[in-house]
């Protein structure tokens, strides 16, 4: 391999050597040079539209934008001369005419930031103090760094409506300076095209065309515009009144298998927002809303569990962690393992999982272990664990000539899918959509087909015909709304013979976000530990009984004991029922014993993403009143019911003994790698449970975390529901 033959430049009487192919800005920050810019942002082409960043370089006229002019070798540059100075503060001077910035040039600036911080919450901003974006305002910085201390210019406020109708954040386009980051973001990087200006001179604003509001105009609310605004035109609901935050936290979202990287933001040891990160080589920073909005409101929810409950005749009673921990010691004292019913949410952590089902085998002595996927589709597991468990890894759409989507809405979930979808199809590829309703990847698509669910696998043959080419990659993508509809099997099987046949790459969007780890955990009905794992060295497959896989839901049980789940209308019926999670169950069946438990924000732990890859969730801030992580509680029953079964005092524990019992769980770089999973008696076409409140028409289930509707805590989350029932 070549190396890459690097330039040289000299850049304020500093000669350096710069990468080639890159802009003088680009050049200028990568040695520390600092050029105040406000349109130019990472991962954004370059516009050239604010001039702030002016230069001078030698042989070439007047004062060209250092963002849009490329580097050559030899090159001559001077940043910070007199004259570029002046320039810079003239158009400062006139960004800022239409932009409320007495403060910026007030006398008093410190005394007021320092004690009227609270009247920054009133409806209309006319001043840096009444601004959410206060102190994170990039304005702010450039106003300093190019040395600004006062405007010749009148300053015109155009008098825009603060707009709030749409759920998560808000727009007063009075401060809105027309860089033009949220409209290149919304349309090159995240293809959705919602946004555009509109208007003309002073009137001129952004956002949807024919005065249309974001939900009408097909907004994702991924919340890329509001992450790259400079000012505070645009601002999270939730979060634009925290300021700026102490700390922040890079770890994984839970919301669905994909595991997109995200950026927490801590301020007085709350989550207070989530932001996307750029760098991330797995999700590109393209996270969706829920990722984006959807986490302060649900981790900081007035309904959470502030410490432990038992029911009883006139109500709840909170009691302490040793009297809830001797109350299901108590309980689960003696009884059969045939009696105690033991349930587990996908998704909770690996380390949640692995403890989990070492209690329910070492200590209670049973292998049924149940879990809401064994709920949902019942005796058309087999082939979806087969299609999940090989399914291909995200970037097979970049290379792809083909890709058929069934049942597969990205809107708001699966984004970074979806985008690369959508980046496939206009680079030429062939894209082929069937749902039952107008999804975003129409627009896009050669062919669409709206029809019945029961006609999906039909309509395959005839679009593979028209897809397939000798060597040509195609790729078929498998939607949520699938997963939820009775006509599913018929689907399973025509895209595992895609697949197995005709050599089609697969990808699976369901909602069970650490599936693959529950599997590899032996969080699963005749499943050990590492058993479902090729590097657990069993053999090929591993084979399981469907009929201990599906268990009597009829049968009544003296204790229910239920891990992160919500939807108690699922459990058998029971003398006993323990709820283990962070907020109130759904359903008529109320626990006897609650025990509260930490967030995903407040524990650390590891989940395994729908591409096998084992990925770290960190710990932002501390635990919410007096809940625990799940690990902890389990291991604690576990012991009082066991002297010496095992004792869990950090999940650094657990990861040691998740080691040992599976070979190279923490080390496959490429990860996870499965091995298929056969099912005999009734586990291949016999009848199994149907879950009550999964739709069943065609449309997804709602979106959940641990069970619970996120539209039930997050009204962003509910405006969306809304909107989805009326279409």
């Amino acid at each position: 391999m070549t190396k890459e033959k690097r330039l040289s430049i000299t850049i304020d009487n500093k000669k350096m050597e710069v990468r080639p192919n890159i802009t003088i800005l680009q050049a200028a920050r990568e040695n520390g040079v600092y050029i105040p810019s406000l349109c130019i942002l990472e991962h954004l082409p370059s516009y050239g539209a604010c001039r702030l960043c002016v230069v001078e370089v030698d042989g070439l006229r007047g004062f060209p934008t250092s963002c849009t002019t490329p580097v050559e070798d030899g090159m001559v540059i001077r940043t910070d001369t007199a004259e570029v100075r002046s320039l810079r503060q003239e158009v400062l001077k006139l960004l800022l005419s239409e932009h409320p910035a007495s403060c910026l040039f007030c006398t008093e600036q410190s005394e007021c930031k320092d004690y009227q911080g609270t009247i920054r919450k009133v409806g209309v901003t006319t001043g840096c103090r009444y601004c959410p974006n206060d102190t994170r305002c990039e304005l702010q910085l450039i106003t300093e760094k190019v040395g600004l201390t006062e405007t010749s210019y009148p300053v015109y406020y155009r008098g825009f409506p603060v707009e709030k109708e749409d759920p998560f954040y808000d727009r007063d386009y009075n401060l809105c300076i027309l860089c033009g980051r949220c409209v290149r973001v919304c349309n090159d990087v995240r293809l959705n095209g919602t946004l555009s200006f509109k208007q003309r001179g002073k009137q001129t604003t952004i956002g949807p065309a024919f005065d249309r509001t974001h939900l009408e105009a097909g907004c994702e609310f991924c919340g890329a515009c509001v992450t790259v605004c400079p000012t505070g035109a645009l601002s999270a609901k939730v979060s634009k009144w925290y300021g700026k935050p102490d700390t922040q936290v890079g770890t994984t979202c839970v919301y669905c298998p994909v595991g997109c990287r995200l950026i927490l933001q801590v301020k007085n040891d709350e989550t207070i927002d989530a932001l996307p990160d750029y760098d991330s080589p797995l999700d590109r920073g393209l996270i969706c809303v829920k990722g984006r909005f959807a986490i302060p409101e649900y981790v900081h929810s007035a309904k959470r569990y502030i410490s432990p409950q038992r029911a009883t005749p006139i109500g709840y009673e909170d009691i302490s962690w040793d009297q809830a921990i001797d109350e299901a010691k108590e309980r689960l004292s003696g009884i059969k393992p045939e009696d105690c019913f033991i349930m587990v949410s996908p998704q909770l952590s690996n380390e949640d999982l692995f403890t989990a089902q070492r209690f329910a085998r070492e200590v209670m002595k049973g292998e049924e272990i149940f879990s809401s996927p064994i709920a949902d589709l019942g005796a058309d597991l087999a082939p979806f664990l087969d299609l999940v468990m090989h399914a291909s890894p995200y970037d097979v759409i970049d290379t792809a000539q083909g890709v058929l989507t069934i049942g597969f809405d990205s809107t708001y979930g699966f984004t970074p899918i979806g985008i690369q979808v959508k980046a496939a199809a206009r680079r030429g590829a062939n894209l082929a959509t069937v749902g039952s309703f107008e999804s975003n990847l129409d627009m896009l698509a050669e062919t669409v087909h709206q029809a019945e669910p029961s006609r999906w696998a039909g309509m395959v043959d005839s679009l593979v015909k028209a897809m397939s080419s000798n060597g040509a990659v195609n790729v078929v993508v498998v939607g949520p709304d699938i997963v939820f509809d009775p006509a599913r099997r018929a689907v399973f099987n025509k895209v595992i013979e895609l697949r197995d046949a005709h050599k089609w790459k697969v990808i699976v969007a369901h909602p069970y976000t650490n599936l693959l780890g529950m599997l590899a955990t032996g969080a699963f009905t005749g499943i050990k530990p590492g058993e479902a794992l090729k590097s657990g060295g069993k053999g090929s497959a591993v084979t399981i009984k469907g009929a201990a896989v599906y268990p009597d839901l009829k049968k009544k049980r003296k204790v229910v004991y239920v891990i992160g789940e919500a939807q108690t209308d699922m459990i058998p019926p029971c003398d006993y029922l323990i709820y283990q999670n962070g907020l109130p169950p759904v359903g008529d069946r109320k626990p006897d014993l609650i025990l509260p438990v930490c967030m995903f924000t407040e524990t650390s732990g590891t989940t395994v993403n729908a591409e096998g890859k084992v990925l770290a969730v960190q710990k932002a801030c501390g635990p919410f009143m007096k809940s625990k992580p799940d690990w902890w509680i389990i291991s604690r029953i576990a012991e009082k019911l066991r002297k010496g079964a095992f004792k869990y005092n950090s999940v650094q524990a657990v990861q040691g003994d998740i080691k040992k019992q599976i070979k190279g769980f923490f080390s496959m770089k490429k990860g996870l790698e499965f091995v298929k999973v056969n099912m005999k008696e009734g586990g291949d076409g016999g009848s199994g449970p149907v879950l009550p409140h999964a739709k069943r028409s065609g449309g997804s289930r709602e979106e959940a975390y641990r069970g619970v509707p996120l539209a039930s805590v997050v009204s962003g989350m509910k405006a969306i529901e809304e909107r989805r029932h009326h279409e």
